[in-house]
């Protein structure tokens, strides 16, 4: 049986891989898609458009009716189901590297949860040193921030398990950069990715492993925040004065970036299949809408009227953050007064509450023309909007699209003039590994050539 591993490019968009193609920028994504069989994926029947709704459809076969995932962290509604669960109950050696909001517990092989969800435990055991440290950067990528006490156990990590020389000189080559240009912060992803890639490598050698999976988010980003630098002629309100003229380049040096990873695993990996899958995509969003997170949570709570001191604060992504209290008593103080915070005449923060003692948050301002004005809070306080919080990078300038890639490397490589429902993709990663569909995926595999000879 041919070792299978399911390289998860979050939202690369199929229109801009086939232009990146044609002026050859992609070198390793057109030698994939010449030996391939080439599908575009179609998930304009799901109610929601979110990555962490896609995901848990592409690897269940539940359409997002079913599955009921909405948010990050709600990976336990599906636990128990999904292609890697089915392949390792087969009897397949499996792992599981960050795919995003399934929890596929403890595997006979490994698995890195995805950052977003912390809750989540590595396996085995000592990854944690490697997700720990993840979680922390990613959630606070925000705010620029790195965890200074998790840094030392995956430092360790790293050195004992298989960082390359090359991804550590990139690492302090960043860092470096940094120093002389703090504009240059929003490539630390690509950073990310380098030592992901050696980490997701070495455990490959330690795990005989029949399926893995490998997820990477770095472009997504770049093309919901940056795509303004890259097409301004594509929207009608230019980039921000202040954003770096470097991010005129951010989304296509990220497509760069994930050609380079391609071309490790065409490398590293001569013998295995290679299936590449995106579960969405994005387009240009000619709006003014931006997000903003706290400044200061201590501070912002003490003028909310929150407790610090019996609060946890938890960022999830961008400007949502999970507020947690020890009791309904504290819980339900907590949202009075964040309902009475105004902007203007509506909410300052936008709540859900799913949880008896926990609370999503996020600042409910989205444009950056407004950012100049007061906010009302209790006790007939008043602050400015600017004080409180920092707008997360730029303008948004990418939405989700549901068209998505998904490439399965055969030896009859095709491209179908049809699209395929998201739902579909499991069940076709099973047929590789001569696996019946379980009841709960409903759509038919995709009919692949090789399989038929």
């Amino acid at each position: 049986m041919r070792r299978t591993i399911q390289l998860e490019f979050n939202e690369l968009s199929p229109t801009l891989i086939d232009e990146f193609i044609a002026a050859g920028e992609l070198p390793n994504f057109r030698r994939l898609r010449e030996s391939s069989e080439v599908f575009v994926t179609d998930a304009s029947d799901e109610i929601s458009l979110e990555p962490w709704v896609q995901w848990p459809t592409l690897h269940t076969g539940l359409p997002d009716r079913d599955h009921r995932i909405q948010h990050l962290g709600e990976a336990g509604r599906v636990a128990g189901r999904g292609i890697a669960r089915e392949v390792a109950d087969a009897g397949f050696r499996v792992g599981v590297f960050g795919s995003m909001n399934l929890d596929y517990g403890p595997l006979d092989g490994f698995v890195v949860p995805d950052p977003w969800n912390p809750s989540s435990t590595p396996h085995p055991a000592g990854l944690a040193a490697f997700s720990n440290f993840v979680t922390s950067a990613v959630q606070e990528n925000s705010a620029d921030k790195l965890d200074k006490k998790a840094a030392l156990p995956f430092l360790r990590y790293l050195v004992t398990h298989g960082i390359s020389a090359t991804a550590a000189f990139s690492a302090i080559r960043q860092l470096a950069q940094e120093r002389r240009d703090p504009g240059l912060k929003w490539r630390r992803s690509l950073v990310l990715d380098a030592i992901s890639y050696d980490v997701f490598r070495d455990l490959m050698r330690r795990h005989d492993v029949a399926y893995a999976t490998f997820f990477s988010n770095s472009t997504a980003h770049f093309q919901h925040y940056y795509w303004r630098n890259f097409r301004p002629g594509d929207f009608s309100v230019p980039s921000p004065p202040e954003d770096h003229p470097s991010l005129a380049d951010a989304v296509l040096v990220g497509y760069r970036n994930q050609d380079r990873m391609l071309g490790r695993f065409l490398r590293d990996f001569p013998d295995d299949r290679l299936v590449f899958v995106t579960a969405l995509s994005q387009e240009p969003w000619d709006t003014t809408m931006c997000t903003y997170r706290p400044k200061d949570f201590g501070q912002l709570l003490e003028l909310v009227g929150i407790p610090s001191d019996i609060t946890t604060i938890e960022p999830v992504m961008a400007e949502r953050f999970f507020l947690s209290f020890p009791d309904e008593e504290a819980t339900s103080q907590a949202v009075t007064q964040l309902e009475s915070c105004r902007f203007g005449n509506g909410p300052l923060f936008y709540l859900e509450q799913t949880e008896p003692l926990r609370i999503k948050v996020g600042c409910s301002v989205n444009d950056w023309s407004l950012s100049e004005r007061m906010v009302s809070l209790p006790k007939g306080r008043q602050a400015p909007f600017n004080d409180l919080f920092s707008r997360i990078h730029s303008i948004r300038s990418g939405r989700h699209h549901p068209d998505g890639c998904f490439w399965v490397q055969s030896i009859t490589p095709r491209r179908s003039e049809q699209k395929l429902p998201l739902t579909a993709v499991a069940p076709t990663i099973l047929r590789l590994f001569a696996i019946d569909a379980p009841s709960y995926m409903k759509e038919p595999a995709a009919e692949l050539v090789e399989l038929k000879q």
